[in-house]
């Protein structure tokens, strides 16, 4: 699902996708100025990892330092949601039962 802000007075579209990492999932962001989008890496947790050296993705033309913002809360818990189907905790780490 997309979810379209206005951030600092620039318009962003944010949206929560399965990507190609094993144990991520990906937050792309768009600016309406155009240029390249923004990519986060989501862990399973919820934390945010940038990826500015991604093939396709790049710096945010709507900012001086180029940095993307940080997508809202409810982009990141769907986000979130798509890291852990991908890589649940397992119960025990080699296997054996406590």
């Amino acid at each position: 699902m997309a979810y379209p802000c206005e951030i600092n007075g620039h318009s962003y579209i944010f949206e929560a996708v399965y990507g190609e990492e094993l144990e991520t999932s990906r937050i792309v962001v768009r600016s309406a100025d155009g240029g390249p989008e923004g990519v986060f890496f989501v862990q399973r947790d919820g934390s945010l990892e940038p990826a500015e050296d991604l093939p396709g993705f790049g710096p945010n033309p709507a900012s001086a330092d180029g940095l993307w913002p940080e997508p809202p809360a409810e982009v990141i818990e769907d986000a979130r949601r798509i890291a852990a189907q991908k890589a649940p905790e397992e119960a025990a780490s080699d296997g054996a039962e406590p």
